[in-house]
């Protein structure tokens, strides 16, 4: 499947079925992100969500530093 994230078109696999699974494949589940699935921001307890071919992501990963 096809997935536009971060404005960049995507492959994932087809187990790929939810925001949480994406996050995963992303290998981004130990940072502190914000997810937005086709222009609504998503709390945490909302990424089981199903996702779509169609579906457009934008995922913003905060850095610490001085």
């Amino acid at each position: 499947m096809q997935l536009r994230v971060n404005g960049h078109f995507i492959d994932v696999p087809e187990e790929v079925k939810t925001v949480t699974a994406l996050v995963d494949f992303l290998a981004l589940q130990s940072k502190v992100i914000i997810v937005e699935q086709n222009g609504v921001i998503l709390q945490a307890n909302e990424h089981e969500r199903a996702i779509q071919p169609s579906d457009s992501f934008e995922i913003v990963t905060f850095v610490g530093g001085g």
